[in-house]
């Protein structure tokens, strides 16, 4: 019985690297926080709501990487249908982030922009997965004489 893989490498190693520049990102975004908190002129309240804004980032990256992960490993279109519908979350809060923040700096904007250019593509991949693992399922066929 000839068994095809249809996991996909290339989606795999992207997200191996996105889940480093993540840790990366996540760290970053903190640290700019409490600088522009110490140096630029918040409001509390201003504060408070962008801190709620980047609390769930954390997460929901950390579940979607590692959905993603799963369902191309176990070739399961759920989970990485699931990893695809918690792309939206992330996808808000870099909009949030590069472009609708009281202020941004242009670190914070290049790094929310190479976050978000990375899960575009992870989106892309995993739409193409979806595709492949929902496709026809490779059953032995039966040869009748």
């Amino acid at each position: 019985m000839i068994s095809t893989v249809r996991s996909s490498l290339s989606f795999q190693i992207l997200v191996h690297c996105h889940k480093t520049y993540s840790v990366i990102f996540f760290t970053a975004i903190v640290l700019l926080y409490f600088y522009k908190g110490a140096v630029l002129p918040y409001q509390n309240y201003v504060r408070v709501m962008e801190f709620f804004i980047l609390l769930p980032f954390a997460p929901i990256e950390a579940l979607r990487l590692s959905w993603g992960t799963r369902g191309n490993v176990l070739e399961s279109f759920t989970f990485v249908f699931f990893s695809l519908l918690l792309a939206v979350p992330i996808l808000v809060i870099c909009i949030y982030l590069s472009f609708f923040q009281n202020y941004v700096l242009l670190l914070e904007a290049i790094l929310t922009y190479i976050q978000g250019i990375a899960v575009i593509v992870e989106v892309l991949l995993s739409l193409a997965l979806c595709v492949s693992f929902s496709g026809s399922s490779t059953a032995p066929s039966t040869v009748s004489s």
